[in-house]
């Protein structure tokens, strides 16, 4: 995926969003479909425009400028779904990390593994709060933007629990080397189906 799609698609629900916006919801702990630094996000706005997929709703005196899709880019938002298979291509440092940590002493495995543990509870977190309270703060919850959101945050928050219960696995993998490792990974699976 390009980020050209990621901000398309962060454009089709309908809101206007500068590029200070768009940058906050691809850095946001909740939202883990993509990620983009600024410099990014302001480079392929610019292109964007140039190339007609996004217009400008407004330009206020000090430069802030939002931007919203306009036909062409839904019809190019459209082509990436229909024709373009996604990469299922993965780069995950974090998880990297955790491949390693036996490399460690286990004192500062541990500080990592308690790290990651402390991410994924804010994640965990910050995702419940967002489902929980998702009729007091969408205008019109279920639009099907919002319902296709809503089902993909649900999906984000069981991968987090997952992820959380496998963390506490490994950690007993880490600390007890005499047993076996399927043993110290049963994972409650069908707790989260």
């Amino acid at each position: 995926m390009a980020l050209r799609h990621a901000i398309l698609a962060a454009l089709s629900r309908g809101t206007p969003r500068t590029g200070y916006e768009l940058n906050a919801s691809f850095n946001d702990l909740k939202d883990l479909a993509w990620h983009a630094s600024p410099s990014q996000v302001y480079s392929e706005l610019t292109k964007m425009e140039k190339l007609g997929l996004i217009e400008i709703s407004e330009r206020n005196e000090r430069g802030r400028t939002s931007y919203l899709i306009n036909e062409q880019g839904y019809s190019e938002l459209r082509r990436w779904l229909v024709h373009e298979q996604p990469d299922h291509g993965i780069r995950d440092d974090a998880a990297l990390r955790l491949l390693n940590l036996w490399v460690l002493d286990a004192t500062t495995a541990g500080y990592l593994l308690d790290a990651e543990v402390s991410f994924q509870r804010q994640r965990q977190l910050s995702l419940q709060h967002l489902l929980d309270h998702w009729d007091e703060e969408h205008e019109d919850p279920d639009s099907p933007v919002w319902r296709n959101r809503r089902a993909l945050y649900t999906l984000w928050l069981r991968r987090t629990e997952l992820t959380l219960a496998w963390l506490d696995g490994l950690r007993e993998v880490l600390e007890h080397p005499e047993r076996p490792v399927p043993e110290l990974l049963d994972l409650p699976v069908t707790d989260l189906v």
